[in-house]
């Protein structure tokens, strides 16, 4: 085994490591290692798909549904371009995404040498963090560092914000080799992650500021399912002072809410919206789709958001 495929080894070793349980894996010439590597990987189930855009949003539902980062791996070149709309959904929904993708040696970058393109930082505007890993690995503070870098690119995946992560891998000739040698073992590093609490005092402060407004809205955005926060909001649902609207990309139901929130506010008249004006607004979740709503909480500020 040559030493430039110790570090797509490790890799696959981290990964299952941490528990990462899926990689949808586009057929190529490049990523044979990738494909070699985690198919060795007893806990990590090996797809198929072909068409690197549809592997991107394939995956993209199954880390939506799991809340568990899905790996997707393909070729060098433009193939890894299609990854593009699916890891820009990933960011901005807040989704684990861990993208990994087979390079061409460095030296053969901007020399018209096939499919070779500049893949380092190349989706930069919308991921969490982009790593190439070394081309060689002759040392050990090499493959030291190369674990450091992998490690810290899956942890990102998840925390402090989830959200797709990029791995380049530089690969130079031959592919197809096997990884029957012994290897030293990939280097594990945790994150930890401290509980997240609100001081009393300020728990009593917004306790205060709720039970004494007389208007209140709760605007939701996109959202995962999440059947303890659908159950408060019933709960919160029977204050008549206070609306809840959502969406359908809130995943949140409920008898009392307001899910067309553009046919309610077309059904109100120009001159009487300031009278609907919350005092106190509440809003969480991602996008909110609806325009009207936007603009009427311009028009009508309230006082405390």
């Amino acid at each position: 085994m040559s030493q430039n495929k110790i570090g797509v080894r490790h890799l696959s070793e981290i990964c299952a490591a941490k528990g990462i349980e899926n990689i949808i894996i586009s057929p190529g010439s490049r990523n044979a290692p990738v494909i070699l590597a985690f198919n060795q990987q007893k806990n990590i189930t090996c797809l198929s798909i072909t068409d690197e855009k549809s592997a991107g949003f394939f995956a993209l539902g199954m880390a939506q549904q799991s809340g568990k980062p899905v790996a997707i791996a393909c070729t060098s070149g433009t193939a890894i371009l299609n990854y593009a709309p699916a890891i820009a959904e990933a960011f901005y929904q807040k989704i684990p995404l861990l993208v990994i993708t087979a390079d061409r040696p460095v030296e053969w970058i901007d020399m018209a040498d096939s499919q070779t393109i500049r893949q380092k930082n190349i989706f930069e505007n919308y991921i969490q963090k982009s790593v190439e890993l070394a081309q060689n690995i002759n040392l050990e503070d090499d493959l030291w560092f190369t674990d450091r870098l992998i490690n810290e690119a899956i942890n990102t995946c998840t925390y402090p914000v989830p959200g797709p992560v990029h791995i380049n891998l530089p690969f130079t000739e031959p592919l197809y080799e096997g990884f029957d040698e012994e290897l030293p073992k990939a280097k594990i590093i945790d994150t930890l992650i401290p509980e997240n609490s609100v001081k009393e005092e300020k728990i009593k402060m917004l306790a205060k500021q709720w039970n004494s407004a007389k208007r209140k809205m709760i605007l939701t955005g996109m959202l995962p399912k999440n059947p303890e926060l659908n159950s408060v909001l019933n709960k919160l649902s029977e204050d008549s002072r206070l609306a809840i609207l959502t969406e359908t990309t809130s995943n949140l139901f409920g008898k009392s809410f307001l899910p067309c929130i553009d046919k309610v506010l077309s059904s109100i008249p120009e001159e009487e919206a300031q009278n609907f004006k919350p005092d106190l607004l509440i809003t969480f979740g991602n996008q909110i789709i609806s325009k009207k709503i936007k603009v009427f909480l311009r028009n009508h500020r309230p006082e405390i958001h």
